[in-house]
């Protein structure tokens, strides 16, 4: 699954990247909206099962949205929600950390340290 904030021209790269039956979903437009012929890489691999959705908040009633935020930041501030990191690596090894990402070679995050 690819959760893609940016959305823009890059999304049909994206959609080449989903394995068989992978979804992906476009929950902000960053980048801009993707190119209209966008469908048309979807469909070239009709045989993988790809799919691609939208959510928005703006979809989201905003008390149940705004109490789910709320829980959220409670539990930020409690200690109870943990990122997931890859790895943890020099700022010189920026480029190497950059690439690996760019192979989908992580998961989770990688953090940069000075």
């Amino acid at each position: 699954m690819i959760v893609d904030i940016a959305g823009g021209p890059a999304v049909p790269d994206f959609i080449d990247r989903l394995a068989p039956n992978g979804r992906m979903v476009i929950v902000g437009a960053v980048s801009g909206f993707p190119p209209a012929d966008f469908g048309t890489r979807l469909m070239q691999s009709f045989q993988k099962s790809r799919s691609v959705g939208t959510f928005s908040l703006a979809s989201i009633d905003p008390t149940e949205r705004d109490a789910v935020r709320s829980a959220s930041f409670e539990a930020a501030v409690r200690g109870a929600l943990h990122p997931v990191v890859d790895a943890v690596v020099p700022l010189a090894e920026a480029a190497t950390a950059h690439r690996r990402m760019d192979d989908g070679d992580v998961f989770g995050r990688i953090v940069l340290r000075p």
